[in-house]
């Protein structure tokens, strides 16, 4: 297991550049939760919503918490140090990722917030010459929810091929930018 970086929930986050709402979460999942699991939930939900960087909407972090810690779950977490002993959000120590564990964040994530819209149309509001339609039509296309993936997995993990498919992203949101011109 490799760590994460310090600031473990704005990298979340900010790979996952989510700033507003998104159609994704409106269905709700329906998982049985245990009483720790719950607070668990409410811990990451109220983290996820007061990130500095790519915060969620409250929507989509109830969405978010609740598929991860149903997935992962509360003895994981806590390996893992994302949560202490009391299941608040870490803030004292760096968060160690696996592989496997990532990858149900990235599922997640991806699974209650529409990556591409997002990207879009956060694009869209600092660069007005982008039309928001035409880039998230491109980036569906270019930049997949399967390689999204495989960013937030490298990222968190400190994977060695994190930078090769770091510039696979850049090179697919920069070809989408030069197509989707007003």
């Amino acid at each position: 297991m490799k760590k994460a970086s310090t600031a473990a929930l704005g990298v979340l986050l900010l790979i996952a550049l989510t700033a507003c709402g998104s159609n994704k979460s409106d269905n709700k999942d329906k998982v049985s939760l245990s009483k720790d699991d719950k607070v668990a939930v409410a811990n990451l939900e109220k983290a996820f919503t007061s990130s500095t960087t790519g915060a969620l909407t409250t929507t989509e972090a109830k969405c978010v918490a609740t598929r991860f810690v149903s997935t992962v779950g509360v003895k994981k977490l806590k390996s893992a140090k994302l949560l202490d002993d009391k299941l608040q959000v870490n803030t004292t120590a760096s968060p160690s990722f696996d592989t496997d564990t990532s990858g149900k964040f990235a599922d997640a994530l991806l699974g209650c917030v529409n990556y591409q819209k997002r990207l879009a149309e956060e694009t869209a509001k600092t660069d007005p010459t982008i039309d928001a339609a035409k880039f998230q039509k491109c980036l569906e296309d270019k930049l997949p929810d399967s390689l999204v993936k495989k960013m937030v997995v490298a990222s968190q993990t400190q994977s060695s091929e994190a930078a090769t498919i770091g510039k696979q992203g850049t090179q697919a949101m920069t070809d989408c930018k030069a197509q989707s011109k007003k």
